[in-house]
């Protein structure tokens, strides 16, 4: 009888660690020298090889798909640049999958089993979607009995895989905190899709927010536009229409870099200065934000990190054989540019 082959799950109970940091340290992620140690020893003691060492495979068991919403998004464009490099270096063979947002999840799922790649990442509207859950649930499990699975966007109850994503309040709470030191009492939010689970997230970030700071509670201030450059534009003149000028928001903070893109030119082009005016705040750190007039203040989320590791998590799930089940939490990082007026240091807007 051919002798079973150990698994990721076998290294990470012989070194003592999690199968997360067995899946960092074997794709080059941070982990401390003593556990990397401790990971490679058990490796070797184990004969333990990665996917990417072994032979055998034959067509589409080279194969990872790849499910996303959009690559003309930046954020997302970022996320498949890591995912595809990732792929690469273990010697897999990436299918980018592309589907609008109004496609059905049962249309997806009977494609990929159609396919039947080694094992597929799921990104965008297909797990962000706020609507049909059970859908969507259900369908996941389908998927889950014919190939792995890792998915990039907020957990799904009943769903075992690995889940990685970014805090989606944890970016409005460092906006929030960062204007409020700025002396900003009135913060509004334009842009928003209540079909997606990250919108309603940062929107729900934001109300709290707003209440914990001790900022003006106005429901005018939050305007949902959608998620794009014209919802930017459209957002910022429905949200100064309603205010007389003594009530404009001293701040907007947009759901996105594509929104406050958006926001920008229709600020510029009602004649409003921003900073010196009006502040504004992004997120995604999107490739153009350091080149806007002024330079976008914005929270970067790492998507070409959070793809590549998302790859390498499916990648240690096919080389285990089985599923592998854990959530992982990237950290956000605040990039303070000229939008948002730090320069011109802390002030009084009475």
């Amino acid at each position: 009888m051919k002798e079973k082959q150990p698994t990721i799950v076998d290294v990470a109970e012989r070194a003592g660690v999690s199968i997360a940091t067995v899946s960092r340290t074997i794709s080059g992620g941070s982990v401390s020298g003593e556990t990397r140690r401790r990971v490679e020893e058990a490796m070797r003691e184990l004969d333990y090889r990665p996917a990417g060492a072994r032979g055998g495979h034959r067509g589409g068991e080279r194969d990872i798909a790849m499910v996303i919403s959009s690559q003309t998004s930046p954020y997302y464009a970022a996320m498949c640049e890591g995912m595809t490099a990732e792929a690469a270096r273990g010697g897999y063979r990436l299918l980018s999958l592309n589907y609008p947002d109004t496609t059905p999840c049962e249309t997806i799922a009977a494609d990929l089993l159609s396919l039947k790649p080694a094992g597929a990442l799921l990104a965008g509207y297909m797990v962000e979607r706020s609507a049909a859950q059970d859908s969507i649930r259900d369908c996941l499990r389908r998927l889950q009995q014919a190939m792995p699975l890792v998915a990039i966007g907020p957990p799904i109850d009943g769903i075992e895989c690995p889940r990685l994503t970014s805090d989606p309040g944890a970016c409005v709470r460092k906006s929030m905190a960062h204007l409020y030191n700025l002396g900003h009492r009135r913060i509004a939010f334009v842009g928003g899709d209540r079909s997606a689970r990250f919108s309603l997230l940062r929107e729900g970030a934001y109300l709290e927010e707003v209440r914990r700071l001790g900022c003006r509670e106005d429901p005018s201030y939050l305007v949902q536009t959608g998620c794009n450059a014209p919802a930017g534009e459209l957002g910022v003149s429905i949200l100064l229409a309603n205010h007389a000028p003594q009530d404009y928001p001293t701040a907007i903070l947009a759901i996105n870099d594509l929104t406050a893109l958006g926001a920008l030119r229709q600020l510029q082009r009602m004649g409003i200065r921003v900073p010196e005016q009006m502040a504004l705040v992004g997120c995604d750190n999107a490739f153009f934000a350091p080149y806007l007039t002024p330079s976008l203040t914005t929270v970067d989320l790492h998507p070409y990190e959070h793809g590549r590791s998302a790859m390498a998590e499916l990648i240690m799930s096919i080389s285990a054989g089985h599923p592998i089940s854990f959530n992982q939490s990237y950290e956000s990082s605040l990039i303070v540019r000229e939008s948002c007026g730090a320069a011109l240091g802390t002030r009084s807007f009475d």
